[in-house]
């Protein structure tokens, strides 16, 4: 049956249309996002430099430097993180043979681009993987490591991790439950507390949480699962939704097949799943105190119509403020979704580089330049006499102003004003430039992951950084997405072991600075 099923998946992937898959992050000062071209398979990147506002072009160099080709369609998982001195990405994507390849890169602050200190294939160990396999990835620290999660060739979640001590291995299937492909997320609140999001089926999104137990929990919503927990080690012959508990709410254009999915988590713990239904429209559902509801959907002014049912989207998030950031494609432009300060924004196309100014020096007239213009009708002498007539002309007009401003100069005097220098939009060479909030979490959990066994610590000589008096300072606010109010019954995440609560978050350890 196995086989017959990864049969059929594989047809279905020969068939479909190629997808631009997505990826973004927060990475210490602001958001980094990938993004797949459905032409060429190169996979370009926002300005590694631009802090709060991320900077996309279309057509210049920003493509991430790969010596193993992505597949056409891959899907794309990123993480990152700010050194205090450039932003450094570990992006991870399959490759034309199908393995997991993982890049590492570093920005130079001056180019906002990135330059690659090594390209791996990660996934040796792996048994299968899917052809369509979605991908996710977080950094839990430096001892906890890297952890990748993908789909084997049943369509498992399964998931790869990296320690200084072991490097890359397989670490198991961490459910057997099926899965709609290609969508895969995750986020964690601490290294035993990591959350996936997928989806299940038609009708359902499924839920795998890591326990401090060291333990993998599968649940879905909002229909729950029959009979005991399921964990890692529930075979799928023994995992199926109960069709007859009652739920709270359906998921609005859901048909199981998003191009991709979110996860955030803010300061409450209160966790918001994200996709695009097959209307094409934003939907969210969250879970706080432990189950499950709808997020009030927003105007098309705040949450926009994408550009294709189920469209591929990206999330990034600030764990401490709050911050939510989406990306999709809205009118064929790479455009973003962002709440901050307790507040929906209006959403906007992600800005473009500003076009260089070339000043070119003024030409030095030429024999070409300086020859006899065409006729004109009039002989020589004529022209001649026109051309004196000019410039005696200007000549008087020249005297007369002379006079008038200096019998002008003798009735007042100018006086200069004496705050005319502060008056001075112009920043000199060394203004310094602003602060950006920066994500606790994200600089707590890889903000100086420096102690990688295949990392390369090289920093160009011509690059440099924002200055040590330019504190990065943290964003003050305790806000969330506003909520639909609690209903009478509430569905819980693990139905029949509700005392089986959300773990509160053991922040990761901080490290040293490269």
């Amino acid at each position: 049956m196995a086989s017959l099923m990864s049969t059929l998946l594989l047809l279905g992937v020969a068939a479909s249309p190629a997808r631009a898959a997505i990826a973004a992050w927060w990475n210490g000062i602001g958001p980094q996002i990938l993004v797949q071209n459905e032409t060429t398979g190169q996979i370009r990147y926002s300005a590694c430099n631009s802090y709060d506002q991320p900077i996309y072009s279309y057509t210049d160099g920003s493509v991430l430097p790969l010596s193993h080709k992505p597949k056409a369609s891959t899907q794309l998982a990123g993480t990152g993180w700010w050194n205090e001195k450039h932003t450094v990405a570990s992006i991870f994507y399959l490759d034309e043979g199908g393995n997991i390849a993982n890049c590492l890169l570093n920005c130079n602050m001056n180019t906002g681009l990135f330059q690659s200190q090594g390209n791996w294939i990660i996934s040796h160990d792996a048994p299968s993987i899917h052809p369509n396999s979605g991908l996710a990835a977080l950094v839990l620290g430096s001892e906890a490591g890297y952890r990748v999660y993908y789909h084997d060739s049943d369509g498992a979640i399964s998931e790869l991790g990296f320690t200084q001590i072991d490097g890359w291995a397989y670490r198991g299937i961490v459910s057997n439950d099926i899965n709609s492909l290609p969508a895969l997320a995750a986020a964690f609140s601490g290294k035993e507390n990591i959350t996936l999001v997928s989806p299940r089926d038609d009708e359902n999104i499924a839920t795998t949480r890591y326990n401090k137990n060291e333990k993998w929990y599968r649940t879905t919503l909002p229909q729950a699962l029959g009979g005991n927990v399921t964990d890692d080690e529930t075979s799928r012959e023994d995992i199926s939704v109960n069709q007859t508990a009652p739920s709270n709410f359906s998921l609005p254009a859901w048909d199981g097949k998003p191009g991709g999915m979110g996860i955030t988590i803010d300061s409450a713990y209160t966790r918001s799943l994200w996709y695009i239904g097959n209307d094409s429209s934003l939907y969210s559902v969250f879970n706080r105190n432990y189950y499950w509801n709808k997020l009030s959907s927003q105007s098309a002014a705040f949450w926009p119509t994408a550009d294709k049912p189920n469209a591929e989207l990206a999330v990034a998030y600030e764990f401490k403020s709050g911050m939510v950031r989406i990306y999709y494609m809205v009118k064929g432009q790479l455009s973003e979704v962002k709440f901050s300060d307790n507040s929906w924004k209006a959403w906007s196309t992600v800005a473009a580089p500003l076009p260089q100014v070339t000043q070119s020096a003024t030409p030095t007239p030429t024999s070409s330049d300086s020859a006899e213009p065409a006729d004109t009708g009039l002989s020589t002498g004529a022209k001649v006499g026109i051309g004196v007539g000019v410039s005696l002309g200007a000549i008087a007009i020249c005297a007369i102003i002379a006079v008038i401003v200096l019998m002008r100069k003798k009735r007042r005097t100018f006086q200069q004003s004496e705050h005319a220098d502060d008056a001075s939009t112009t920043l000199g060479p060394n203004t310094p430039a602003p602060s950006y909030g920066t994500p606790a979490l994200a600089r707590a959990s890889a903000a100086q992951y420096e102690n990688l066994g295949w990392e390369q610590k090289v920093v160009p000589a011509s690059t440099t950084y924002p200055s040590p008096q330019q504190e990065v300072h943290q964003l003050h606010s305790h806000s969330q997405p506003r909520e639909l109010h609690v209903p009478p019954q509430p569905m819980y995440e693990l139905a029949s072991q509700t005392h089986l609560h959300e773990l509160v978050a053991e922040p990761p350890r901080g490290y040293q600075g490269y």
